[in-house]
């Protein structure tokens, strides 16, 4: 029978055990996502494209084979003093055939080619770049859920204890009702905390299902729940952590290698300025046959050496003017850098007081806990001994459920913000700290 139901469950799709994930399964999880699976594709498309700026420092070789069909046959007019009439003879034949092999190799392109290839290589760099600040950016998603669903589940566990407290108010407050020692108000006002309590727990519980949900859509997987906390620690100097975000940051890397970018740019405004050498070697062979044996009339082997030079001598004022635009544009990438370091400091700085700020509010919380824990035991006390009102013990009630779920909030908020001042420093150092990653690649 057991293996029957097992057999059903399986047929149906329906899990036969709920997929708890720690905190490095959901990250892990994350890192193979099909986001970061795309920005992959487009890193190794990156990658490719500066092989193939590469390609350009080695030679080509061409081969090409042409036939042609003259509609008349080729002829030489002849006008000689002792021909009355001029003479007309042939010179070819309406079948032309031509092969060629061909190897060409710039010498010289005024710094342009190593300039494309500079451009080429920090375009991969900004492309692996990227993949780091999306990893970051999903990782600080992925924590600041996987935390609330932590603290829920505390809240949830709060509630739960506050509903059976209710629970007992309510089965207390009944047996004196029943025994005329208690009003109906104080009766409906107990029942009415009971009910609130269930209400907000089944809200809490449709909130924690949404939370794993946004979760499970991020890891590509079904996540259920969440254990265990954020195991991630680390100095939390302030100077260490910009420093770190300066140097190891993929978003302000990413801005260092568009300014290689721009000065490749440069360089190839300034290419314009020179001329452009190429040497071509060519064996060349022609004929009225595929055999390229020549048509009777001129030699078969075309085979030649050549060097080539192009120079533009004048562009009306546009090489430049792009010159000058890409010398602008570089001027202002620097002033974006400078910003943007600013305002990577300015981030960490206040992260860093914010975190400060939870401790001193958790600090706080713990004590509103410890005292309506214990006023909550007061009225107990006091309403069993018909000193205290049904609505005095229903507040309460709610009060303590209140400071617990403020504690376990205050918790979830400290761990994310730890985990959030860490991930401002860079993603690599980060996942070294969880232990995903060997190091900085």
């Amino acid at each position: 029978m057991k293996r029957w139901i097992i057999a059903m469950a399986v047929s149906a799709g329906l899990p036969l055990a709920a997929a708890m994930l720690n905190y490095k399964e959901t990250i892990r999880s994350i890192l193979s996502s099909p986001t970061l699976q795309s920005a992959r594709s487009m890193e190794a498309a990156a990658r490719e494209m500066e092989a193939a700026a590469r390609g350009v420092l080695w030679p080509t070789l061409d081969a090409r084979l042409s036939a042609v069909r003259l509609r008349e046959r080729p002829t030489m007019t002849l006008r000689l003093p002792f021909l009355p009439v001029p003479s007309t003879e042939p010179v070819g034949k309406r079948n032309r055939f031509e092969g060629e092999l061909a190897l060409r190799y710039p010498l010289f392109s005024g710094f342009a080619i190593s300039a494309a290839i500079d451009e080429a290589r920090f375009k991969a760099l900004q492309a692996r770049l990227k993949v780091l600040d999306i990893e970051r950016n999903l990782i600080l998603q992925a924590s600041t859920l996987y935390s609330t669903v932590r603290g829920l589940d505390a809240v949830i566990d709060a509630l739960q204890k506050a509903r059976r407290a209710a629970a007992a108010a309510v089965k207390k407050a009944e047996g004196m009702y029943r025994n005329g020692l208690l009003a109906p108000a104080d009766l409906y006002a107990v029942r009415a905390r009971l009910y609130a309590v269930d209400a907000d727990l089944a809200k809490t519980r449709s909130r924690r299902r949404q939370l794993l949900n946004s979760l499970s859509y991020l890891a590509g997987r079904r996540i259920d729940g969440c254990r265990g906390g954020i195991p991630v620690r680390g100095k939390l100097a302030l100077r260490t952590l910009i420093g770190r975000a300066y140097r190891n940051r993929a978003d302000t890397r990413m801005l260092r290698a568009a300014l290689g970018i721009d000065e490749a740019r440069i360089r190839q405004a300034k290419s314009r300025f020179y001329p452009h050498v190429g040497l071509e070697a060519v064996l060349k062979r022609q004929g009225d046959t595929l055999a390229l044996d020549g048509d009777g009339y001129s030699n078969a082997d075309r085979s030649y050496v050549g060097v080539g030079v192009e120079w533009n001598l004048f562009s009306g004022g546009a090489d430049r003017h792009r010159l000058e635009a890409a010398r602008l544009r570089k001027m202002a990438r620097f002033s974006q850098l400078e910003d943007y370091r600013r305002r990577v400091a300015t981030e960490i700085a206040n992260a860093r007081l914010d975190l400060d700020a939870l401790y001193a509010r958790l600090h706080s919380a713990r004590m509103q806990e410890r005292s309506a824990e214990s006023y909550y035991r007061l009225v107990r006390g006091r309403f069993a001994n018909k000193l205290a009102s049904g609505d005095e013990l229903s507040r309460a009630i709610a009060d303590l459920a209140a400071a617990r779920a403020e504690v376990a909030s205050v918790r979830a908020g400290i761990e994310v913000q730890r985990a959030k001042v860490l991930l401002l420093g860079g993603v690599e150092d980060f996942k070294v700290k969880l232990g995903i990653s060997r190091g900085r690649r």
